[in-house]
């Protein structure tokens, strides 16, 4: 099994097919690998994050697909709440990006097979959607 890929490989690849999907077009800000998004962005971005994978014929496993979403001010609080409106929208396209089947690549086959989840971000005034993209890639 010489064709046997690296998790820095991968993630490297699945970056690549979402940088050139819809999702680039979804939000305000950028896609970002794993540890590359700026701490003090304040935008919506993307970040692509290896999570599992197995070795095999096939080679399988989850890379995270995160969508950072600002927080808004709400009346005249200071306190910051999520965009739940923001975050339903995003959570819904993620999903009809995945049935339709945008992520197409001769490599791998990607599907999600859990609901995106929205994850309040600590200290950062932002909420993370959270995609669990499962991968599978031949490696013959």
């Amino acid at each position: 099994m010489a064709d046997i890929k690296t998790e820095t490989q991968i993630e490297k690849d699945i970056f690549r097919i979402v940088s050139a999907s819809p999702i680039k077009d979804l939000i305000g800000g950028k896609v970002y690998r794993r540890g590359m998004r700026p701490r003090d962005s304040k935008e919506e971005d993307c970040v692509v994050q290896f999570l599992t994978g197995l070795e095999g014929q096939i080679q399988s496993g989850t890379v995270n697909v995160n969508i950072y979403v600002p927080k808004v001010s709400v009346g005249k609080s200071t306190n910051k709440v999520e965009n739940l409106k923001r975050v339903e929208e995003l959570e819904i396209k993620i999903k009809e990006l995945f049935e339709e089947s945008v992520f197409e690549d001769p490599e791998y086959n990607l599907e999600i097979r859990s609901t995106p989840q929205a994850i309040e971000e600590e200290g950062i005034d932002q909420t993370k959607i959270n995609t669990r993209v499962y991968y599978e890639r031949s490696a013959m």
